[in-house]
């Protein structure tokens, strides 16, 4: 059975604005959570895109403006549909967080009726099948059911967004690439309603070096964003670094060069636990993850090439040679990447290192509470939340130079060049050997932290409205 819904561009005489809606300027701006809705389709921890999503996402600024809408292109349709934003911030909520992916996997079951089975296909890939089936049997419930655990209410019909024009703004957060006609859809409606465009971008490393990534998804991202960035009217980025990729980007093809706005990650991300806080519970994780009588060192991120982790082991080797029992072992907390195959299986023999590629945000708080000190080695990064996050525990980081990782460490972490293993080796080696060095360390972090406000959620919310909407 095929399914229509109303067009997109349907104007109607009598067009009457949202509540909050202004006569001057843009009228709604829709923030794009299309790759939200994909991600927890097939996955339960998110990303560093998906963080910063839902961080914007949850901020009272977006939350509590009635131009905000929350938005999601579905499969094989030219339509964007309104997501409830209560079920979205609930993703930042652990409490409520098990019962939200359960429910946006029941809508995007729903949403594999809103298209003409035959566009829904060509616009599919092989991972969405199972979805096109339990959508097009009605099963949108049994989903919810199965992976909540409890008996679900209906889902309420989804609803198109209409009556676009170029007053409005679509807000992109970076993952343009879980569908393979986005971007046609995307340029068509900005054609036909005038639809402003801003999308933000986290880093252009597909494009850089596709090397570090599967060959399929680097063709994709390329030629998408390729076809894409001719017609965005503003950028964002997350970091001076990436601000300069996108430049240099541009720049090389002769594109027009609209305003670029750095979006500030914001600080109040993250709860810290201090060592007296909940003790017997973070003693109880801890002997849970096999780490209650082992120092360690922590590593936060996908195993991927880009993260550098051959350089980390090989620095851990040298200083075992020097120092035998009295180097900690590595704990390493981030699922399997692309081209990875040699650092797993080198992480899967090497006895000294604990690898988890999925666990809780509140358990991953108790590890970095009792980690020794971060590294974060990477290549290059974007900006690089595990450093931000590391220092906003107050635990000492060693990172590398790589892009934008001294921007998120905000001068409170020790640096050194990616291929310099034996700089990190000493660097390492310093903290293991000398616990006043680390002791200062942590203290300085303290201090800076008191001194210094840092941006919050809020303040990157409010960034957002006023250079999308202005």
């Amino acid at each position: 059975m095929e399914f229509t819904t109303p067009a997109l561009t349907e104007q109607q005489p009598n067009d009457q604005p949202l509540p909050g809606a202004s006569s001057k300027g843009a009228r709604r701006l829709l923030f794009d959570v299309t790759g939200i809705v994909h991600w927890y389709a097939f996955f339960r921890h998110p990303s560093g895109i998906q963080r910063v999503s839902e961080k914007l996402i949850s901020s009272l600024v977006l939350r509590q403006n009635h131009q905000v809408l929350f938005v999601a292109r579905m499969l094989g349709g030219d339509f964007f549909y309104q997501i409830d934003s209560d079920l979205l911030a609930d993703l930042d909520e652990p409490e409520f967080r098990q019962g939200a992916i359960a429910r946006l996997r029941a809508v995007f079951a729903q949403s594999m009726r809103l298209a003409p089975i035959r566009s829904l296909l060509a616009d599919a890939r092989y991972y969405h099948i199972p979805y096109i089936i339990l959508g097009q049997l009605h099963l949108d419930r049994l989903v919810e059911w199965f992976f909540a655990g409890r008996p679900s209410r209906a889902l309420p019909p989804l609803a198109p967004v209409t009556r676009l024009d170029h007053r409005d703004v679509l807000f992109n957060p970076g993952d343009l690439w879980w569908q393979k006609d986005y971007v046609s859809v995307v340029l068509g409606l900005r054609a036909r309603t005038g639809v402003r465009l801003v999308q933000m971008i986290h880093d252009l490393f597909v494009i850089e070096r596709p090397e570090w990534f599967k060959a399929d998804f680097a063709r994709l991202f390329t030629s998408e964003f390729e076809k894409l960035s001719p017609h965005v009217d503003r950028w964002l980025t997350n970091s001076r670094f990436v601000t300069g990729q996108l430049r240099h980007y541009l720049e090389a093809r002769s594109l027009t060069l609209p305003p670029i706005q750095i979006l500030p990650m914001g600080w109040d991300s993250f709860t810290h636990l201090s060592a007296d806080e909940a003790s017997p519970d973070i003693k109880e994780k801890l002997k849970r993850y096999g780490l209650a009588d082992h120092p360690f060192i922590l590593f936060v991120g996908t195993v991927e090439p880009r993260k550098n982790l051959p350089t980390l082991l090989d620095a851990l080797d040298g200083l075992r040679s020097r120092l035998g029992s009295r180097v900690p072992d590595l704990v390493v907390v981030g699922g399997r990447g692309w081209r990875s195959a040699k650092v797993r299986s080198r992480l899967r023999r090497d006895r000294h290192v604990h690898w988890f590629r999925a666990i809780s945000d509140a358990d991953l708080v108790v590890l970095y509470g009792a980690a020794r000190f971060t590294v974060a080695p990477s290549h290059m990064e974007g900006w690089g939340l595990p450093v931000q996050e590391s220092i906003a525990h107050g635990v000492p980081c060693i990172a590398s130079t790589g892009g934008a990782l001294p921007e998120a460490g905000a001068d409170l972490v020790v640096t050194f060049e990616p291929a310099d293993t034996e700089a990190l080796t000493q660097a390492m080696g310093r903290w293991i050997t000398d616990e006043a060095a680390l002791a200062q360390a942590k203290a300085n972090i303290v201090r800076r932290l008191a001194e210094v406000q840092r941006p919050t959620w809020n303040e990157a919310a409010t960034v957002l409205l006023k250079h999308a909407l202005s």
